[in-house]
């Protein structure tokens, strides 16, 4: 948490951890390989770090960079397992940080999308971010003005997973904190239905406002807040 910013009385006290009371995972962790080692996992892991499935250029890229970015990479690899489509994700592309990153979608851009469109509409845990799927759906996307195609969560409040893809084929994941499209398994008391405008979830949309699009964001958007978030939801591997 940044100290010079001073917090409003109505700040919330789960969005102010910091490095200090956070862990950082080491690769061991990261590769799940304290225990056993999964040859295929440590080595498509490795491809996801450093672009090469050998490990020990991985182990280097991993180990010059700083704990946080570390443990937002960790988390958010973590997340998309626990999603089942970390097998679509490739190289990150340029530097990560502290909440998301960029990569090339190992199979293709077009092979992610199939993926995330399989698991979007109905039942599935996933709105494509679209004004097919509503207004707010809509929106989600608008607010990314490089994404062609875009998904988010719509299951999970906290910590939710927004990905998108480019015109190039690269694509970005990140995670948002509060949730506007978290619809699915909520109580209905949350949630706004509008004809022909489609529906989101109010509570979360004001606080998505009034933290994460504000002066306060950077404060909300730290690995250390979402690694306390996703606990006990989320398997981690540290």
């Amino acid at each position: 948490m940044n100290e010079t910013t001073a917090l409003p009385d109505d700040f919330p006290s789960f969005l102010t951890h910091s490095d200090a009371d956070t862990p950082v995972p080491t690769w061991k962790q990261f590769t799940r390989s304290t225990e056993s080692i999964d040859d295929n996992f440590v080595a498509h892991l490795s491809l996801i770090v450093s672009g090469a499935e050998d490990e020990a250029p991985a182990v280097e890229v991993w180990d010059s960079w700083p704990g946080n970015v570390r443990r937002s990479t960790a988390l958010l690899v973590d997340k998309i397992l626990n999603e089942g489509w970390l097998e679509s994700v490739g190289p990150i592309r340029d530097w990560p940080w502290d909440g998301g990153f960029f990569f090339r979608p190992r199979f293709g851009d077009v092979e992610l999308a199939n993926v995330l469109n399989a698991k979007s509409g109905g039942d599935g845990a996933y709105t494509k971010c679209s004004y097919r799927a509503g207004l707010p759906a809509g929106l989600a996307r608008w607010n990314h003005k490089g994404w062609k195609w875009g998904w988010m969560e719509n299951d999970s409040p906290l910590a939710a997973l927004h990905v998108g893809v480019f015109n190039d084929g690269s694509a970005e994941v990140h995670l948002d904190t509060f949730n506007p499209l978290c619809v699915n398994q909520t109580d209905s008391s949350e949630i706004t239905r509008l004809p022909l405008i489609g529906c989101y979830n109010h509570k979360l949309l004001r606080l998505h406002r009034r933290w994460e699009q504000s002066r306060y964001g950077s404060i909300v958007r730290t690995s250390a807040n979402f690694y306390h978030l996703m606990r006990g939801r989320v398997p981690l591997s540290f």
